[in-house]
């Protein structure tokens, strides 16, 4: 178990209603660093990429019956490690799907963060795909601020989005409301789970939980405290990381590369139509690129 006993937890609040109030949407945003919005996504687009990635898993021999691309089940006894052969060829398969990169990009999404920001937005091409095992509580993702990854500046926000329905059971993500506004933490430490680091978290944390469905999504500061849950069925949990930010403001270099860059674009490109209008997309805006890690969130 990777990550940190929450003492007071209580669910996500719908902020879906905000939507047509952008001031006061703002200063929700701004206040509790989070925002949860019930169906707020397409729930076919979100079923048609969770097919995908089972298709994915289907194909690399991750799943109990290969011929049932609605079937979620884990091959009994499977045990996949992080930054394994098997992990990385096939999530090198993941980053190729192109409506993995086509949803980060959902109009929904885009118009929710030019409401945030006021302005036109950037989509990181750093998508991410979690895949999370049954049995693997080693590597449930630790307390963690998403600045020290990703920096740039300090109005990025990330949306978790679970692939299909997705209850707490299954392992969903915990948030630390008002996190954001301890600043940068710097008592980081090695630990399992995504990112490899932790860092200690008072009790007095409030943190926001839920189960949620497929469509639903999380929205949250850079800055803020956050935490998975453990995957406690026999089925592999599918969810989204994607990031955005005023497209004025700086980005750093590495969030405009593949994840892990395992891969390069070219690899990723290389099935797309050579005129699809996605390809590069970051390339048309005249982008403020950071190309060296900020002091304040270095991992040493």
């Amino acid at each position: 178990m990777s990550h940190s006993f929450m003492k007071n937890v209580s669910d996500y609040e719908d902020s879906t209603y905000l939507l047509n109030h952008p001031e006061k949407l703002k200063f929700k945003a701004d206040n509790e660093g989070y925002l949860y919005f019930k169906r707020l996504l397409d729930k076919k687009t979100n079923i048609s990429l969770l097919r995908d990635l089972i298709n994915v898993c289907s194909k690399h021999g991750f799943l109990d019956n290969n011929h049932d691309y609605n079937n979620k089940k884990a091959k009994k006894g499977l045990k996949i490690e992080p930054a394994s052969k098997e992990d990385k060829d096939y999530y090198k398969d993941v980053l190729k799907l192109r409506s993995l990169h086509s949803y980060a990009q959902s109009k929904e999404i885009m118009n929710l963060f030019e409401l945030l920001f006021d302005g036109e937005v950037l989509n990181h091409s750093q998508n991410i795909v979690r895949t999370v095992f049954p049995d693997t509580k080693k590597h449930t993702t630790p307390p963690h601020q998403d600045y020290w990854y990703i920096g740039g500046n300090k109005n990025t926000w990330t949306t978790w989005i679970p692939l299909g329905d997705t209850p707490k059971e299954m392992g969903t993500l915990a948030v630390g409301k008002f996190t954001h506004k301890i600043g940068i933490v710097q008592n980081r430490y090695p630990a399992d789970g995504a990112g490899n680091y932790s860092c200690n978290v008072e009790d007095e944390v409030e943190w926001v939980n839920g189960d949620m469905e497929a469509g639903d999504v999380l929205v949250f500061n850079c800055l803020s405290l956050h935490q998975a849950t453990d995957n406690l069925t026999t089925e592999i949990r599918f969810s989204c990381d994607f990031r955005y930010q005023p497209i004025t403001e700086p980005v750093y270099i590495r969030s405009l590369k593949p994840n892990m860059e395992l891969i390069s674009w070219e690899e990723v490109y290389e099935e797309w139509d050579e005129r699809d209008d996605l390809k590069y997309f970051w390339e048309k805006y005249n982008l403020n690129i950071n190309y060296e890690i900020e002091e304040d969130r270095r991992i040493n």
